[in-house]
């Protein structure tokens, strides 16, 4: 879909511009937006798609911003979707290029209210930083859920759901990472002497520095919870194997006798003795509950 909205924004010379919304467009629209912004129709399709590209691009004629807005899935908590938002600043247009409607850019771009170029850019980055907070609290919840499963039950199932919250937190925090970097660059472009604009700047990077540092306490949190269930599996496993060896050497005790006598060696007077397989047996007893008792002591006959 493609819109275009007249005069809705000022430029750094208070002169109105118009802004093209480019939701998932088809490829004529595509095409049609290319030729009149007059891009390289694959530069915009490979932004579409968010293919690796970067963040920021300042030409003679153009000004490309990307970043990545985490949408949250529907009815599924702590599951989103990155996507990809590019901004365009070319003679006469603003444009917005994303596979997804983002909502809320109509409620910050307004022709009844129009704001200047990096005004807007940075509201724009304030609240994609405010849409990461939420995402990242959920994610933070099922975390919560998985660390109490691991610690009942120890099941794989949730091993596999912590590295699928891994995976999502990793992609918040290279969303975030791309972000931050657009931040920092834009400070470049500002009006040295424009005080708002340099307060909207800094209260943007601190938000979104607070929402990075606690993806990354996070990312921290989960990889000592995986750490620490593999150092539980790891010593349940080395406890089960010395439960198996202590049963063995057990169990094999009692066959040194019948190997002893299949050899087919004199024993001297012992099969002749009248108590021999008494004190044989006896013998074989006594050693059976002594080595059981160190085994005992030195916990490998313990399954708890």
């Amino acid at each position: 879909m493609m819109r275009i909205i007249r005069d809705s924004l000022l430029s750094g010379n208070a002169n109105r511009r118009s802004w093209m919304a480019l939701t998932d467009p088809s490829t004529s629209e595509l095409t049609q937006a290319a030729a009149t912004l007059d891009i390289p129709e694959s530069f915009l399709r490979k932004r579409l798609e968010g293919e690796a590209s970067r963040p920021l691009i300042k030409e003679e004629r153009l000004i490309s911003l990307q970043f990545q807005v985490p949408m949250p899935e529907a009815g599924v908590a702590g599951q989103f979707t990155l996507v990809p938002l590019s901004l365009y600043f070319v003679p006469g247009y603003f444009v917005t290029l994303a596979e997804r409607e983002i909502p809320f850019l109509t409620r910050l771009i307004d022709p009844q209210k129009p704001r200047k170029r990096w005004e807007l850019v940075l509201r724009i980055i304030a609240e994609v930083t405010r849409n990461y907070l939420p995402t990242a609290r959920s994610v933070t919840r099922e975390m919560t859920v998985v660390e109490r499963d691991l610690r009942q039950a120890q099941r794989h199932d949730v091993v596999y759901r912590g590295l699928d919250i891994n995976d999502r937190l990793l992609a918040l925090d290279l969303g975030l990472l791309q972000l931050e970097y657009v931040v920092s660059e834009i400070a470049h472009f500002l009006p040295a002497g424009d005080t708002f604009l340099m307060e909207l700047h800094e209260d943007t990077r601190v938000e979104l520095s607070q929402v990075r540092d606690q993806v990354d306490s996070d990312q921290a949190t989960l990889s000592e919870l995986l750490e620490s269930y593999a150092y539980v599996v790891h010593n349940n496993v080395n406890h089960l194997f010395k439960f198996m060896a202590a049963l063995i050497i057990l169990a094999t005790i009692p066959l040194f006798i019948p190997g002893a006598v299949a050899m087919n060696v004199p024993l001297g007077p012992l099969p002749h003795w009248r108590y021999g397989f008494a004190a044989v047996t006896g013998g074989l007893v006594l050693v059976e509950m002594l080595t059981a008792g160190v085994f005992y002591r030195i916990g490998w006959l313990k399954l708890d």
